[in-house]
């Protein structure tokens, strides 16, 4: 029998994720952006963001995953696992390409967003 250490530490030495060129960079990130204007995609974004209704702790159940499936086409597409650590590491790419490129800057704001609950408080509110 394996100890639960043992599994966990396999995990960790998964390959690393794919480092992207700029031209790379750009084709996916715009790519990334366009696969969310396709009908079927955003109204199920849609659908999920209302079924939140602002309620922060469903964004993170419900609304994070729903992007992620939508978005998980064009990850594996470049070499990223289709699942949040593969979304975290697309977007270091895009960030890492970002300064050269205003397309790819413009993308990864977009899909940022996405990743943000649109009406959370400031991060000082109520610690007054």
């Amino acid at each position: 029998t394996r100890s639960f250490h043992e599994g966990w530490s396999e995990g960790l030495s998964m390959a690393s994720p794919p480092q992207l060129t700029q031209a790379q960079a750009r084709d996916a990130a715009l790519k990334a952006t366009s696969i969310f204007e396709e009908p079927g995609n955003a109204a199920t974004i849609q659908k999920v963001y209302a079924e939140a209704g602002g309620d922060i702790g469903k964004f993170f159940m419900m609304c994070i995953p729903a992007v992620i499936g939508v978005l998980a086409p064009i990850l594996v597409e470049y070499g990223f696992s289709g699942d949040q650590p593969g979304a975290l590491a697309f977007a270091a790419e895009l960030e890492k390409h970002s300064g050269a490129d205003p397309d790819i800057m413009a993308a990864k704001n977009k899909l940022k967003a996405r990743f943000m609950p649109a009406a959370a408080p400031p991060a000082d509110e109520g610690c007054d």
